[in-house]
C-alpha cells in the first residue's frame, strides 16, 4: 500500500467545479489582485475566527514581517519566540534588525514554556510570539498576563491553527494580532501561497492595510510599503475550501484519536482537552534520536511516508549564533526536534490506509524497543 504524506487529490476533485468558475469570473473581469474575492475572503474569514477584521497576503512570512512593523518593532528590540518553529518566525524579526530572544518549549505540549518567559524580558523586550505549533494553542491566559504586566505586545503565529481553540477562542482574541499561513499542506490551504493577519485593533488594522500595499498616500507614499498582496485566484480558492474546513478539522481530531487509542508509542503531545481544541496540522510522535533515520526508511520502504517538522531547534542554528544565547537553555526543544516523526494527517486518509499505517509504526516500534 502507498500513503502519501500529504494529498490534495480528493479535495481537488470536489473544489474543481467551483474554482473554474472563480476563474472565469476573475478572467472576464480583469481583475487579478487585491480585489473582490480577496475582500470576501476576508470578510468570510474573520467571521469564522470571530475577529473585527482581517487583511490577506500573499504568505504566511509576509504576515509576520508587516505585523511586527504595524505594532512598532525597530532595529534593538527584543521579540520573545519559542525554540521551537518554522524558521520564519525568528527570521521576520531579523528582517527589522530586532533581535529573536529564545525561549524553550515544555515537553509535554512541545509549546513555549510560559514559565521561562518571564526570565527572557528585558528593557529592550517590545513583544511575544506564541506559536501555536502543530494546531495546538499556547496557554494564552498566562502569556497575557506577563504581556500586560511587562507592555508587551503579542503576536500569535497560527500559521498552524486554523480551527483551532483555547477556552473556545480562536487565536486573535487573547493577542494583539494573529498571522496565518495557507501554504498548501496547512488546514486551510490555498492552490499556492497566501496569509491572513487578524486583529480587534482599528488602528493596527489601518496600518497593516497599507503596509500590504505600498502604503499609498494621497499624493505621495506614507511609508516604505510593501508588495504583499494576495491574488484573486488564491482567495478564490480559500473562499472555496473554506467551506471544508470544520468538516475537515474534525476528521483530523477523528483520525489523531484513532493514531492515540490504537498506537503502542504514547510519546505524542498531551494537553488540556477541556481548555484546547487540537486540530492536528501535524500529529507526530517521538522515537529514539540515533533511530529516526532508520524508522522513517523502514516505514517508506512499505510505502508510508512521513516528515520531520521540524529537524532543527532555532538557537541552535548557525545563523543565530550571534545572538550569544546558550545552547542548554533549550535541551528540550533540541531533543523533540532530534525525535520527532510526523504521520500522514489529512482528512481524506481511509479507515484501511490508517489501520495500515498504525500497523506498521506498532511493528517497528517494537522491534526497536526490542533491540535496545
Amino acid at each position: 500500500m502507498k500513503i502519501k504524506f500529504f494529498d490534495q487529490q480528493e479535495k481537488a476533485k470536489k473544489i474543481i467545479g467551483s474554482l473554474n468558475a472563480c476563474l472565469k469570473k476573475i478572467l472576464e473581469t480583469g481583475n487579478y489582485t487585491n480585489s473582490n474575492y480577496v475582500y470576501k475572503f476576508e470578510d468570510k474569514f474573520k467571521s469564522f475566527v470571530n475577529a473585527k477584521y482581517c487583511v490577506a497576503v500573499n504568505t504566511g512570512t509576509s504576515a509576520l514581517h508587516i505585523s511586527l512593523i504595524a505594532i512598532g518593532i525597530k532595529k534593538g528590540d527584543e521579540v520573545i519566540v519559542p525554540s521551537i518553529s518554522f524558521l520564519a518566525t525568528a527570521a521576520v524579526i531579523t528582517y527589522l534588525g530586532a533581535k529573536p530572544i529564545f525561549v524553550d518549549i515544555k515537553y509535554n505540549d512541545w509549546l513555549i514554556d510560559c514559565e521561562k518567559i518571564q526570565e527572557k524580558i528585558t528593557k529592550k523586550t517590545k513583544a511575544i510570539i506564541p506559536v501555536h505549533l502543530h494546531g495546538l494553542m499556547c496557554d494564552m491566559n498566562i502569556i497575557r498576563k506577563i504581556a500586560k504586566k511587562n507592555k508587551l505586545f503579542i503576536i500569535e503565529d497560527a500559521s498552524q491553527a486554523h480551527g483551532s481553540e483555547f477556552l473556545r477562542k480562536s487565536p486573535g482574541y487573547f493577542g494583539d494580532v494573529a498571522t496565518f499561513s495557507f501554504y498548501p499542506t496547512k488546514n486551510l490551504g490555498a492552490v499556492g501561497e497566501g496569509g491572513a493577519i487578524i486583529t480587534n485593533n482599528k488602528k493596527i488594522y489601518n496600518r497593516l492595510k497599507n503596509l500590504r500595499n505600498w502604503s499609498p498616500g494621497k499624493n505621495h507614499f506614507s511609508e516604505i510599503g510593501y508588495n504583499y498582496r494576495m491574488s484573486e485566484i488564491i482567495a478564490a480558492s480559500l473562499l472555496v475550501k473554506l467551506n471544508f474546513l470544520k468538516k475537515d478539522c474534525l476528521k483530523r481530531i477523528e483520525i489523531a484519536n484513532f493514531y492515540k487509542k490504537n498506537l503502542m508509542s504514547k510519546n505524542y503531545v498531551t494537553f488540556n482537552v477541556k481548555k484546547k481544541t487540537h486540530t492536528y496540522h501535524i500529529f507526530a510522535i517521538r522515537v529514539d534520536r540515533n533511530k529516526r533515520n532508520f524508522f522513517m526508511k523502514c516505514l517508506k520502504d512499505k510505502g508510508i511516508d512521513t516528515a520531520v517538522h521540524y529537524k532543527y531547534c532555532l538557537p541552535y542554528l548557525n545563523i543565530f549564533s550571534y545572538l550569544k544565547q546558550s545552547k542548554k537553555n533549550y535541551l528540550i526543544g533540541n531533543n523533540v526536534s532530534n525525535t520527532m516523526i510526523s504521520l500522514p494527517m489529512y482528512p481524506e486518509l481511509k479507515k484501511k490506509e490508517l489501520k495500515y499505517i498504525v500497523e506498521k509504526v506498532n511493528y517497528f516500534t517494537e522491534k526497536l524497543i526490542f533491540q535496545q
